[in-house]
């Protein structure tokens, strides 16, 4: 049998079982450990698996569900995020924020700040920081997503590619540990990815709720960010994987009690 052939089973076995150890795999396909080993070490660099001590489990990402605004939840995470997020924006800076219930977050924590540019297509960000006079709002224009509160197409994406900013705050439906962060359809992809060529620097945004999850399109790689900011709630697991890529990953605890 060869290794390609080994794998496919191995996978097979793992997803009826979910999990297995490396010596029940030694009488099933009658190799060695060693083989064993680099097959579930190749596996999991495919994501298809999850090495632990001795054997392996099987890793099904769900497919991530886009919500319409008014459904959103967890909105304490949101608001933790937002506020450490905060703290990376300073006096001067030229930022994109994307579309987002996070992001919406993060401007209302801006509410009150001075001396900034703000380009972004949600429209719900856009009224809230309509009435501060300190801050420079830039409407990104384009077709209005009905019952999402924003704008794409190739009319903002156009506008996107005539400007240069400091920051982009980018918010996924859904992040991979080993994929990366997807979006729900190719427009709202295409407007994500020209937004983060615009900007030095791409932060995101993630509630713990999102991780793990796949939606329709990828748009970025975890690389692609200096930093990723989600909540507690991430597993031991999840947070191993994400601080072993190119990215610095910050966790937002909850106050106690």
């Amino acid at each position: 049998m060869f290794a390609q052939e080994r794998r496919e089973q191995i996978i097979k076995y793992l997803k009826e079982k979910k999990r297995v150890e490396v010596k029940d795999l030694e009488k099933i396909f009658q190799v060695s450990g060693a083989t064993l080993r680099t097959d579930l070490r190749e596996l999991e660099k495919e994501g298809r698996l999850v090495r632990t001590h001795g054997g392996a489990l099987y890793r099904e990402e769900e497919v991530q569900r886009e919500d319409l605004p008014k459904s959103r939840k967890n909105q304490a995470e949101k608001q933790l995020i937002a506020r450490e997020a905060v703290k990376y924006i300073c006096e001067g800076d030229v930022i994109i924020l994307d579309s987002g219930s996070t992001t919406l977050e993060l401007a209302r924590e801006l509410k009150d700040a001075r001396n900034l540019k703000i380009i972004t297509n949600d429209l719900q960000i856009a009224l809230e920081l309509q009435e501060n006079l300190w801050i420079d709002l830039y409407l990104v224009g384009g077709r209005v997503r009905n019952g999402f509160r924003l704008t794409h197409g190739s009319i903002g994406i156009d506008f996107l590619r005539g400007i240069s900013a400091h920051k982009v705050f980018s918010s996924p439906n859904a992040l991979s540990v080993y994929d990366g962060p997807t979006t729900s359809n190719e427009e709202m992809r295409a407007v994500k990815q020209q937004m983060m060529k615009a900007a030095r620097e791409a932060y995101m945004l993630c509630d713990s709720s999102k991780i793990g999850k796949k939606a329709f399109c990828k748009f970025a790689d975890i690389s692609d960010f200096c930093r990723i900011i989600t909540d507690d709630g991430i597993s031991q697991r999840d947070r191993d994987i994400l601080e072993r890529k190119d990215t610095i990953l910050t966790v937002c605890k909850k106050e106690s009690a």
